[in-house]
């Protein structure tokens, strides 16, 4: 059988132990002694047994009142820090927040907006899951992250969004190589030129694809690597070529980019988060930190 009691009955109580008398405590919560010694009344009818024994100069807990005082008191620390702590998170001063974002952005634009995150909410962790756009929107539809930054497609309906930016397409080399002079490239220039390409199973490598094959433009791809850091590894060394979108080079200090048309191929960037939920303080400032970044980066990739 299930015995309720309020909360401010048993704070009383607690309260009414450690001030060890009806007039002081009733100071202590701006209560009338009277009040006080109705919530107090109330909890033991609750209860069933009578808790304080009291004399007009005297005021002494019962066994009952003595077995209470000692497992709840512990009960209602913990309740106090656990709202306390609470509180902190709600207003940025501490907890863990969860990003998920793609790969090229994670490199290239996250940590300087993370950095700027940290002058306001210096003691909020970070866990970012950098991955595909695919796996950043199901993070983010399983609530397995407070929101994400991916590339467009399809209409989500439980997700909404906030599109920042069409990401160009461009050809990136080291700047020794031949191409790097150069102040626009084509598709047709990269024939027989043993481009170095993302695996088949990328988005960036499948949007590229798709979009040569409409323009009837053969594709240019020779060794094929996986993630993003070995193709910076590769193009830093000297010796090859690749096309990745110009923000994921927006931190590339020894690689040089060239504009890329015929066809002029971009993806669109956009923070995502579900529509039935409510960032976070810390959530929304980074939020608005990285929309920031996102847009201000140069339209164009700049020579080096």
């Amino acid at each position: 059988m299930r015995t309720n009691c309020d909360l401010p009955d048993l704070q009383a109580f607690c309260a009414l132990v450690r001030c060890g008398g009806f007039n002081k405590t009733a100071d202590t919560l701006a209560l009338s002694p009277s009040a006080l010694s109705r919530r107090i009344s109330k909890l033991e009818e609750a209860l069933g047994g009578r808790l304080i024994e009291r004399t007009t100069r005297t005021m002494v807990l019962t066994p009952l009142g003595q077995t209470l005082h000692e497992r709840l008191a512990p009960l209602l620390d913990s309740l106090d820090d656990c709202l306390a702590g609470t509180a902190r998170m709600a207003r940025g001063e501490g907890g863990q927040l969860t990003v998920a974002c793609i790969t090229t952005v994670a490199y290239s634009l996250f940590p300087a907006a993370l950095s700027r995150l940290r002058q306001r909410h210096p003691d909020v962790r970070v866990d970012l899951r950098d991955d595909t756009g695919a796996r950043v929107r199901d993070a983010v539809l399983r609530r397995e992250a407070e929101f994400g930054i991916t590339v467009m497609w399809e209409d989500e309906p439980e997700l909404a969004s906030q599109l920042l930016r069409d990401d160009p397409y461009v050809l990136a080399c080291a700047p020794s190589h031949p191409m790097a002079s150069r102040g626009q490239a084509a598709w047709a220039d990269l024939a027989g030129q043993r481009v170095l390409a993302l695996r088949r199973s990328s988005a960036n490598r499948q949007q590229i694809d798709a979009a040569l094959a409409v323009a009837g433009v053969p594709v240019p791809w020779f060794d094929e690597v996986e993630h993003l850091s070995s193709m910076i590894g590769f193009l830093e060394h000297g010796g090859w070529m690749a096309v990745l979108p110009h923000l994921a080079l927006a931190a590339a200090t020894r690689v040089a980019t060239i504009p890329l048309s015929g066809p002029t191929i971009a993806r669109r960037i956009c923070l995502i988060r579900r529509r039935d939920a409510t960032l976070s303080r810390p959530a929304q400032a980074l939020w608005d930190e990285l929309a920031r970044s996102i847009a201000a980066a140069p339209a164009e990739p700049p020579l080096r």
